[in-house]
């Protein structure tokens, strides 16, 4: 299996954010997919420890450097406001 094809973890958060970063990350041509989505919507404790940022955000490897930057502009977005 090549590097490129491998799934990474880019983003961990809470359910809201991490379905507004999957979004993001789809309108903007990048296949991301969310785990722990229902866990750690009705019980994040169970999925994290503490039950902090129990939602995560998966994508292709190759696709790591515009994610990180998409995702950088989400974040300064939300400081911002």
């Amino acid at each position: 299996m090549e590097k490129e094809t491998y799934l990474i973890e880019i983003y961990k958060g809470n359910p809201i954010n991490s379905e507004i970063i999957k979004d993001i990350l789809n309108d903007n041509g990048i296949i991301a997919n969310m785990t722990n989505q229902l866990m750690g919507s009705i019980a994040p404790f169970y999925v994290s420890a503490g039950g902090i940022d129990p939602v995560g955000v998966e994508i292709f490897a190759r696709d790591k450097e515009k994610a990180l930057a998409l995702i950088e502009e989400f974040n300064k977005g939300i400081i911002e406001e």
